[in-house]
């Protein structure tokens, strides 16, 4: 369960990030408080499977939003794999549409945008929280 934090805040680029996991069938983690990334200004929380394993994730606060989003998508996705891996699912999370099923999409900004992008050059993105 992603907690009610302030707008910018790591918990509320979370719940952006979880829209997609609820569209694509992942379990949505665990967050529990961390501080384990010390660069200052930023934020770290850390994601929890139900078999307790854990993975850290941090935003830049500096970061531009976009930016912001991306790069905690980018950490997010890791952990998704690694989870969907333990579950004996397929690891290719958000399933690329072009062509489908063969490969994940990938973190990126595009126009001022986060966005699930196509890494092999197909013409394809979606919003970053737009999934469903």
């Amino acid at each position: 369960m992603i907690p009610s934090g302030p707008t910018g805040s790591i918990e509320a680029t979370l719940r952006v990030i979880a829209q997609d996991f609820v569209a694509g069938g992942v379990r949505v983690p665990r967050i529990g408080p961390t501080s384990w990334q010390t660069y200052e200004p930023s934020e770290s929380v850390m994601l929890f499977a139900e078999d307790g394993s854990g993975t850290g994730v941090w935003v830049d606060l500096d970061m531009q939003e976009a930016h912001r989003l991306a790069h905690l998508a980018d950490q997010v996705q890791d952990w998704a794999v690694e989870e969907l891996a333990r579950l004996g699912r397929p690891t290719n999370w958000p399933i690329c549409p072009a062509p489908p099923g063969t490969h994940p999409m990938e973190a990126s900004v595009e126009d001022s945008r986060a966005v699930w992008a196509c890494p092999a050059g197909d013409d394809v993105s979606l919003p970053i929280g737009g999934l469903a």
